[in-house]
């Protein structure tokens, strides 16, 4: 397909809002279910059995196969419907092209590559991989910026691939490998008190203070002893924290929430439990009287080394369309992480610049539009051009 159908189908896919349930409270703005039928009926026309995952809970997964569903591979592209709110936004769902730039409210991310992602696999690509043993499987899914609900969905109801294109906007790096997000809240207890009598109370905002310098340190700890090759050192940080009451009273809680980056081999469960024995330690000596740690979210990291055959096929691509195969790592995060835990090879790649995610004039250069879905037709081509896939392979 030309640019300009790319182009035609993604100012289609903003015109259907589908935000984040939690960035709005606005019914009529809200939810995956709107694009999800407009995506059911593209796809069918382009000859996919179309499937769903929990439909009726109005924030469906929409799955189309093309292809046996007993053939030696399963080819995975997958991308996510839902998009941050739209607060200070004007119109954010009228699509505006203005100086090769395509505007409006999940243009960059993520409909943009979802739309090179969607005219990459025409016909011919689609009938050239089935030729060389694939099951070919475009999946949209829900809740992907709130803790990447949909793709976790996806794999507790038994999807498998053994290769998954993740489309995000990358700048068109072919990413394989990002960091994994460890996010918990540390609550501590201490015992109020006048402000005047601050001896007769356990600070709980003093006792937090002293927690975090430790975590603190221990986090340097692993920077000195962590490095990957692609990610860098593992990071951690402070996001929010709260406390106190009343400026004369001995806060008796405290609450931080903080974000720790995982490289791959690390476990959250030791992450944890050194802030756990931080956090005793802490009520031993009597600066704390007790708290509590408790996740939030934990996605694992991933990394797909780069002579598997996915990374070097799409490398093999963006030369065939006339750009450098770059490899990257990143330290944010998307539903490549579990998804692959259940695919061998996983990338994330697409047009778009994730520094135009979520601002209010989001948008996606038409040019980047078109080399994304250039190179994501290429790499179907290199991939029906390989030696067959099979079952024992």
């Amino acid at each position: 397909m030309a640019a300009a159908d790319t182009v035609e189908l993604l100012e289609q896919l903003i015109g259907i809002p589908s935000v984040s349930p939690e960035h709005t409270p606005d019914a009529r703005i809200a939810g995956e279910d709107r694009l999800a039928c407009f995506l059911a009926g593209y796809l069918e026309e382009q000859g996919f059995a179309v499937s769903w995952q929990d439909r009726d809970s109005g924030r469906p997964n929409l799955l189309g196969s093309y292809g046996p569903g007993d053939a030696p591979a399963t080819l995975l592209f997958e991308a996510h419907m839902d998009t941050v709110g739209v607060t200070g936004m004007a119109d954010p769902f009228r699509p505006r092209i203005a100086n090769g730039r395509v505007h409006g409210r999940g243009a960059c991310d993520c409909k943009g590559p979802m739309a090179a992602g969607l005219v990459a696999l025409s016909p011919d690509a689609l009938d050239g991989l089935v030729g060389k043993g694939y099951r070919v499987v475009f999946a949209a899914v829900m809740g992907e910026e709130t803790g990447n609900a949909g793709a976790i969905r996806l794999v507790e109801q038994g999807l498998r691939a053994d290769r998954a294109v993740i489309l995000e906007p990358t700048e068109l790096e072919i990413v394989h490998a990002h960091k994994g997000a460890l996010w918990f809240d540390v609550e501590v207890k201490g015992r109020a008190a006048h402000g005047s009598n601050p001896e007769r109370g356990v600070n709980a905002i003093l006792g937090m203070a002293r927690l975090l310098e430790r975590v603190q340190k221990h986090h340097e700890a692993d920077r000195a002893r962590l490095n990957h090759e692609r990610l860098g050192p593992p990071t951690l940080s402070v996001g929010q924290i709260r406390g106190g009451t009343a400026v004369n009273i001995v806060p008796d809680e405290c609450c931080a929430r903080l974000d720790r980056r995982t490289l791959p081999g690390e476990l959250g469960a030791e992450i944890l439990a050194g802030v756990r024995a931080e956090l005793d330690g802490l009520v031993r000596e009597g600066l704390l009287l007790g708290g509590e740690v408790k996740v939030i979210k934990e996605g694992p990291p991933f990394h797909t080394d780069e002579a598997s055959e996915l990374v070097r096929a799409l490398g093999r691509a963006c030369e065939r369309a006339g750009l450098p195969a770059r490899l990257a790592g990143s330290g944010w995060y998307s539903d490549a992480g579990p998804l692959s835990t259940a695919c061998p090879e996983v990338v994330v790649f697409g047009p778009g610049s994730i520094g135009q995610a979520h601002t209010c004039d989001e948008y996606i250069e038409v040019e980047s539009l078109r080399r994304g879905a250039a190179v994501l037709s290429a790499l179907c081509r290199e991939l029906a051009s390989a030696r067959a896939v099979r079952k024992d392979a």
